[in-house]
């Protein structure tokens, strides 16, 4: 019960102009089992009135029938001054007109004289229960109150990146800023403004960008017309609403400041004054056009290849949030399209990329099964390959996290297959058999949630366990094939060259991983 857990003891009164009959009320309740405390015994309602804002009770016992102040006279002023009382009425008959004054009085309950200790110590424990109830619900909403209060600046942030991307306007846009707290001016002087800054050692420092992010917040800590915070490009976006702010100059200080104390690379843009909130799309497509005047760099990218490489992971991230099994492969494929020169500086960004998705999504790189064969590529197939399972495998995590049907299933499936690798025999009928459906309906599932068929998972883990054997092992080859349901020592040779591009003798090579 409620009152089990709680350590503070409720108060109690107790108000009869008889003190006998206050006695044999004192004594019959189990204040102890109820853990409750007499705060005080009073002979009329006129001095408990008085007393009241003092022992401030939790529980009131009190006589129908008293001198100068009945029971239910008190029990409206009582409940008009705390609300949250309750009050229990002492009547000697049975009377419905005093029923029914002291229900919409908002009494407790009633107990007929004599009250027996039973019936007394059951609608004590009834009313304490009700009381904690509501306090704990309180607790809750309070809580509840407090959090979403510590979450507002990054709701904001949310919403403001959204109305930044949209070219049509929103009709609520201001209704919606003073909901995550945004003072919106509505002076003569009203108008929007946007300043972008753009780090290029951000994308391969993970933590730059947070310190910088922290510089800028402090630097306009106490100026209530300028909003800061981050795009979906990692780039650092100034807003304001005054039309009267230095905003050019302030922003010229602050890139000063950047440069000076992080050595950084600044690309920076600043626009024109636009009309309102519902023009924040177009000023900050001009912040992103004069960045591009002043830097070189195209609207949209940050001065570099490598930032619009970033950026095309920060939306492959966004459509992995958004459990898109379709958009977020083709993300990965345009991310492979365009042409790298060097492996070794491709791989070292996917796996950048990779670590900061990881932080995005609240995932540990730890648990991410195909995460360790990052290291272990050695070819851009092999690359592109590996980030389509670490795709799958978030994604399955995304729709396991959001209660998606059939998600569960899914996550035994591909524990099943992990667990039984070495089985030669492993199938798409024997998996069916296992988890009583039908194959067709397997295959369905399968592409639905990973975007990818059974023979495609299957070999995947299979080369992700061959490679990481052949890295961590000193294991033959045909003992590999053995550890991966593939025996014939042939049919793996020709398999492998397929997979991963190279004969195992070359792959052992390119890994510098001595033969055997």
């Amino acid at each position: 019960m409620f009152w089990e857990n709680s350590m503070e003891k409720l108060r109690v009164i107790i108000i009869d102009d008889e003190m006998l009959i206050r006695k044999l009320i004192r004594m019959k309740m189990d204040l102890e089992g109820l853990n409750l405390e007499l705060a005080g015994e009073y002979q009329d309602g006129a001095d408990a009135v008085e007393a009241l804002d003092l022992v401030r009770p939790d529980i009131i016992i009190s006589d129908i029938c008293m001198p100068e102040v009945d029971g239910l006279s008190f029990s409206e002023k009582c409940i008009e001054l705390f609300p949250d009382i309750k009050i229990i009425i002492l009547t000697g008959y049975d009377d419905f007109d005093y029923a029914r004054r002291g229900i919409k009085a908002g009494i407790f309950d009633y107990l007929m004289k004599p009250v027996r200790a039973d019936e007394l110590n059951a609608t004590l424990k009834k009313a304490a229960d009700e009381i904690l109830k509501l306090r704990l619900q309180k607790a809750k909403q309070k809580k509840l109150l407090e959090e979403m209060e510590r979450n507002i600046p990054a709701l904001r942030d949310i919403y403001i990146n959204r109305i930044l991307l949209q070219e049509r306007a929103e009709d609520d846009i201001e209704k919606e800023l003073d909901k995550y707290g945004v003072k919106v001016n509505t002076g003569k002087d009203r108008g929007i403004k946007v300043g972008i800054i753009a780090i290029k050692e951000s994308v391969s420092q993970l933590g730059l960008t947070e310190q910088i992010m922290e510089e800028a917040k402090s630097f306009y800590q106490s100026d209530d017309d300028i909003i800061v915070l981050r795009d979906h490009w990692n780039r650092i976006v100034a807003v304001t609403d005054s039309m009267d702010v230095p905003f050019e100059e302030c922003m010229d200080i602050l890139i000063s400041i950047i440069q000076k104390k992080f050595h950084c690379h600044v690309s920076a843009g600043i626009s024109e004054g636009y009309p309102g909130w519902n023009s924040i799309h177009s000023a900050y497509a001009d912040a992103l056009d004069d960045m591009k005047k002043k830097h070189g760099t195209r609207a949209g990218d940050a001065g570099t290849k490598e930032t619009e490489f970033y950026g095309l992971w920060g939306e492959l991230a966004e459509s992995v949030k958004n459990g898109s099994v379709e958009e977020s492969l083709e993300m990965v494929e345009r991310i492979f399209s365009a042409p790298e020169p060097s492996f070794p500086e491709q791989q070292k960004k996917v796996m950048i990329c990779c670590q900061k998705m990881y932080a995005d999504l609240e995932v540990n790189q730890q648990k991410v099964l195909f995460d360790k064969m990052l290291k272990w590529c050695c070819t851009m197939d092999q690359l592109k390959r590996c980030a389509d399972n670490i795709i799958s495998e978030l994604l399955i995590r995304k729709k396991l996290e959001c209660s998606c049907r059939n998600s569960d299933l899914v996550v035994r499936i591909i524990k099943y297959m992990l667990e039984n690798i070495r089985n030669e025999k492993l199938s798409l009928n024997l998996l069916a058999r296992e988890f009583s459906i039908s194959t067709s309906y397997l295959s369905r599932l399968l592409k639905q949630f990973t975007g990818r068929s059974y023979g495609e998972i299957l070999s995947d883990i299979r080369f992700m366990r061959m490679i990481e054997l052949m890295n961590t092992t000193r294991m033959k080859d045909c003992d590999i094939g053995g550890q991966i349901g593939i025996n014939d020592a042939h049919y793996l040779s020709i398999w492998f060259k397929k997979i991963s591009g190279y004969s195992v003798t070359e792959y052992r090579k390119n890994m510098n991983i001595s033969p055997l």
